[in-house]
């Protein structure tokens, strides 16, 4: 999933556009990688989910903010991003 967005940013930038936001599949698999993240990626993928994923009522927004309430719940974790507990 990253080396295939890294190709679509590339591709974007030779035609001088902006990459397009992530979708509701992307999302799902960025939040596998979320939950365990591989080496050297971190801060690529964090700002993927803050930056990449369109705000709203869009798919991707909604599989986004599915995630973020099990984090908040402690139904889900991820060594990148903390519950509302601290964890």
């Amino acid at each position: 999933m990253l080396e295939a967005y890294r190709k679509h940013v590339a591709e974007r930038e030779e035609l001088g556009v902006v990459p397009l936001p992530l979708n509701a599949e992307q999302v799902a698999e960025l939040i596998e990688l979320l939950k365990s993240p591989p080496a050297g990626e971190e801060e690529f993928i964090l700002d993927l989910i803050s930056n990449r994923v369109p705000a709203g009522v869009d798919e991707a927004a909604y599989v986004k903010a599915g995630f973020l309430s099990a984090l908040a719940k402690g139904e889900a974790v991820s060594p990148l991003i903390s519950n509302l507990d601290g964890r």
